[in-house]
């Protein structure tokens, strides 16, 4: 079993040679912790398996790139959606299959061959105007039967205690509806006990289910806030076939 532990250093170090844009230094810099927790819920995962694990990342983008480069052994890394070279390059991927998860009930049956061990689902859901009770049934039909398959899903906490406060101040906690197409924000964003159920739904039974703090929080009281669970920003929600 490979005891191996990802790190924040080590997602760091993975993009210290890569020529990123001012924006996405921004980004790597606020979602590296984020970027290394999920990277090592795969490793756990590849830590059961017998053979490299067949993976489907939702989303390429720099999850996609941990995910092949420090997982070991070397997943077999799958994309689906909106292709994005730059991050992850075509090379890296077996396949990227590009899809609007918003279209995937229309698809026709059997329309994605390849079936898969593991799909993450990181940070996505929340820009979907789809049901989650849609979305996770069509991939729960990507999953093989291998024991231990499943699908990593990640998303902002609704009522996390930011969203509290605001809303005690009388302020929206969440975005408007842009009006870059291209570019949506989030339609909307779920509670833990949402994601259950609509995994449920689905027919997973429900695996790892946690509140996270993988995002920096610079304001001291709401740091010892977030002690409280259900007060994180994260979610992290693992459902198993």
């Amino acid at each position: 079993m490979n005891d191996f532990t990802v790190t924040e250093a080590h997602v760091r170090e993975l993009f210290g040679t890569r020529n990123l844009s001012a924006e996405e230094s921004r980004y790597l810099n606020y979602h590296a912790k984020r970027l290394a927790y999920t990277t090592h819920f795969v490793q756990s995962v590849a830590n059961q398996s017998e053979t490299p694990l067949k993976i489907l990342d939702v989303g390429p983008h720099f999850l996609s790139f941990s995910i092949k480069n420090l997982v070991q052994p070397r997943p077999l890394l799958y994309t689906m959606g909106f292709a994005n070279y730059h991050l992850f390059p075509e090379s890296q991927t077996e396949k990227h299959i590009e899809l609007d998860l918003n279209e995937c009930e229309s698809l026709p049956e059997n329309a994605i061959e390849e079936r898969f061990d593991l799909i993450v689902i990181s940070e996505t859901i929340e820009h979907l105007y789809t049901s989650p009770k849609i979305i996770f049934a069509f991939l729960a039909k990507l999953l093989t039967d291998n024991p231990g398959a499943g699908i990593l899903v990640q998303t902002p906490n609704a009522v996390n205690i930011y969203k509290r406060i605001k809303m005690l101040l009388g302020r929206n906690p969440y975005e408007l509806i842009r009006t870059d197409r291209t570019n949506p924000g989030h339609f909307r964003e779920y509670t833990m006990n949402e994601l259950i159920d609509y995994g449920q739904e689905a027919g997973f039974t429900i695996g790892l289910h946690e509140y996270c703090s993988y995002w920096p929080i610079r304001n001291p009281l709401i740091r010892v806030m977030s002690i409280i669970p259900s007060f994180k920003e994260g979610i992290s929600i693992f459902l198993k076939k």
